[in-house]
């Protein structure tokens, strides 16, 4: 167990450069914003106390929901012109440095606090203290999320546009989680936890596998569309070797979430920073010039940071829950980060090489490919090992 002591000073240590880092980088509205609500938030943890155990399980399946419930409200204003919109309108808000373009604010006002997200839902399923002031920094973070989406449509002066009442939707949506996180925070009654779920029938194992295959499909064309077959490969490659571990494995046995959910949160939060890398290294211009496919930034940005990290983090929730949607995406990111992320370092340049005559150099994404396949491999090995341990125990 995390002691209490170690958890205040990564807590301190953390904020303060964050809050630094956001003077310096971003502007001094963002620096206050992030100064207030983790002082909130260490203000409520301590008042509050660590939940117990069963109290502490009752309030991961809200936090995990708020993470992709936050991706849809930034995806939706994304589309809707915010960056531009807060080019035009807010510029003195940030720093005179600070760019506000679809990367820079991608990275900073998404990735940035999305992966804080999933790495406090990794300490808040593992029951750690640090988890609990996470608990609240999100409960607070989606909540003011949720607000600044209602005061902006209201007094922002952005016109009425399609995208008005899904954005408001997914704001109320992000609120009531959030109101619901810290409430159950408040409380000292344990939330009913999903219980273990009944093995699963062929018809039903075919079924999801079809639906799996429908949304591999859907997915592929839409990235063969955008990007061509290069990418293509890599990821459906990865989504078809996902679907086969999960009918061999978690499919008859749902991986045990207390294990499962932690390993996943910290593989998810290390590759959305690897994403992270590529927005701000033009990954897609890069794999552009070697598949001949043009790959725009929006569309890049839409598909690869927002639309499909929304599946991902959603995924979260669903294994936590003992969910085959949860097992399934489990599996795949398991195979893409194992098989996938390599190609940064082995394929992507090797192939750079050959077509423009250069030597073996720096390709988008290559610094932080490998660091989420340490998770991967890990779950890789308990799921056999647990898959093995129940074969055993069903012969027994």
């Amino acid at each position: 167990m995390q002691s209490k002591l170690a958890s205040m000073l990564t807590i301190l240590s953390v904020a303060f450069t964050a809050i630094a880092s956001a003077v310096i980088l971003v502007g001094w509205a963002a620096a206050v914003f992030l100064a207030v609500l983790s002082a909130l938030a260490l203000i409520a943890s301590a008042w509050a106390g660590s939940p117990r155990a069963d109290v502490n399980d009752g309030i991961v399946a809200p936090y995990l929901l708020s993470i992709p419930l936050l991706l849809v409200l930034e995806t939706i204003r994304y589309m809707s012109g915010w960056v531009a919109y807060l080019e035009a309108t807010h510029k003195s808000l940030f720093a005179a440095r600070f760019a506000i373009i679809d990367a820079n604010w991608f990275v900073v006002f998404v990735v940035f606090p999305a992966t804080l997200m999933l790495l406090g839902g990794h300490f808040l399923s593992k029951r750690q203290p640090i988890g609990h002031y996470m608990a609240w920094w999100t409960g607070l973070y989606v909540i003011a999320e949720g607000l600044l989406e209602f005061a902006t449509d209201s007094l922002g002066g952005r016109p009425f546009h399609l995208y008005t009442i899904p954005g408001g939707l997914a704001a109320l949506s992000l609120l009531l989680t959030g109101l619901v996180s810290c409430r159950r925070l408040l409380s000292d009654k344990a939330a009913a936890l999903a219980r273990e779920p009944d093995t699963m029938t062929t018809r039903q194992l075919n079924l999801w596998s079809t639906f799996f295959i429908a949304l591999v499909a859907i997915y592929a064309v839409a990235l063969l569309r955008q990007a061509g077959p290069l990418p293509v490969i890599v990821i459906v490659g990865s989504m078809l070797g996902g679907l086969m571990g999960w009918r061999l494995t978690t499919a008859k046995r749902p991986a045990d979430p207390a294990w499962a959910a932690p390993l996943f949160l910290m593989l998810l939060a290390l590759f959305y920073i690897h994403v992270g890398e590529e927005a701000l290294t033009d990954f897609n211009h890069a794999i552009a010039s070697i598949s001949g496919t043009p790959w725009g930034d929006y569309e890049f940005t839409l598909l690869i940071g927002l639309a499909g990290p929304v599946v991902w983090f959603f995924a979260a929730w669903s294994l936590w829950r003992r969910q085959p949607l949860g097992n399934f995406i489990f599996w795949f990111l398991i195979v893409g980060m194992i098989l996938g992320e390599p190609t940064h370092l082995l394929l992507f340049p090797i192939v750079a090489m050959q077509k423009f005559g250069i030597g073996y150099e720096y390709f988008s994404g290559m610094y932080t490919a490998l660091f989420p396949m340490i998770p991967a491999i890990m779950a890789l090995a308990m799921i056999i090992g647990e898959h093995r341990r129940y074969g055993r125990a069903s012969l027994s």
